[in-house]
């Protein structure tokens, strides 16, 4: 009975898979390569390259972000750091700060704008689609990007690239603050994310020291 039992474990081990189960195999596989690719087209050329905001489902964003960089597509989740609460909405003695989702259900993602990119992103799994209108997503300036990085994070690679992209003597206008659209002159690039511009006011130049992200270019 014992080498009935055993013979028949040894057959059923020589066994392989059926026609079906190898085209269903190959089918995934097949899938896989394409989604492989496709995602790999959303990083064809520099040049090329542009932000966009992806909305995702509740809470997935984070398996969201492995997955893309897994697939080798450069994004960003932007988190900020907020003051800890205790429960009730008192905030601690300590005031330590937190860092939460700065907007849950969004994140960047730069990409080629081209139809294989936003097929690739949709095979990901987690996101609901890019954010625009009639079926053409909106693109989010790299300037932006990096400034948003530089308010939320202090990203000190965005402070970075911005600084390089300024000069001394360089025209540039404030975007928030009390002298917001005002025009200015960058004087002096600092070394901790920050700038002196002279900004003019009433025909006179107003020396003021204002942050990367608070001034844009031209």
């Amino acid at each position: 009975m014992m080498r009935a039992d055993v013979k028949r474990l040894s057959e059923a081990e020589a066994i392989g898979p059926t026609d079906r189960q190898l085209d269903a195999v190959d089918k995934v596989r097949a899938m896989s390569r394409r989604s492989q690719a496709l995602l790999a087209a959303a990083g064809q050329s520099e040049s090329a390259l542009h932000w966009y905001v992806i909305r995702t489902d509740a809470h997935a964003e984070m398996a969201v972000d492995n997955l893309l960089v897994e697939a080798n597509v450069e994004h960003w989740l932007p988190f900020m750091k907020v003051a800890d609460r205790r429960r009730g909405g008192r905030k601690r003695t300590s005031r330590e700060a937190v860092e939460m989702l700065a907007w849950p259900g969004y994140m960047f993602v730069r990409v080629v704008p081209k139809a294989e990119a936003w097929a690739g992103l949709r095979t990901v799994r987690g996101i609901i689609g890019v954010l625009g209108a009639d079926e053409k997503p909106f693109p989010v300036k790299h300037e932006k990007v990096l400034q948003l990085k530089v308010f939320l994070e202090g990203n000190v690679i965005a402070i970075g690239e911005i600084a390089k992209g300024l000069k001394v003597g360089e025209m540039v206008r404030v975007n928030q603050g009390p002298f917001a659209s005002f025009p200015g002159t960058v004087s002096e690039l600092c070394d901790d994310g920050r700038a002196r511009v002279e900004v003019m006011i009433f025909g006179r130049a107003v020396p003021v020291t204002l942050g990367l992200d608070q001034i844009d270019k031209g």
